[in-house]
């Protein structure tokens, strides 16, 4: 599993990343922290990107 400061890096840049409380339902006040972790698409028992982009996107960071 990817470290924090991963996710974070990687959420923030994602043009996939959909927030787990989005819309007009979403009922927390303060928005969270963007981040893999709070991402619909980070699912499963190994808690990884469903759509399998984790490692292109970080990959993409290291070359910006």
């Amino acid at each position: 599993m990817p470290n924090l400061e991963e996710m974070r890096a990687v959420g923030q840049n994602c043009s996939e990343y959909t927030p787990i409380h989005w819309g007009p339902k979403a009922s927390r006040r303060e928005p969270e922290a963007i981040s893999c972790a709070t991402c619909v698409h980070w699912q499963g028992e190994e808690e990884m990107c469903e759509l399998d982009i984790f490692e292109e996107q970080l990959l993409n960071l290291d070359q910006t």
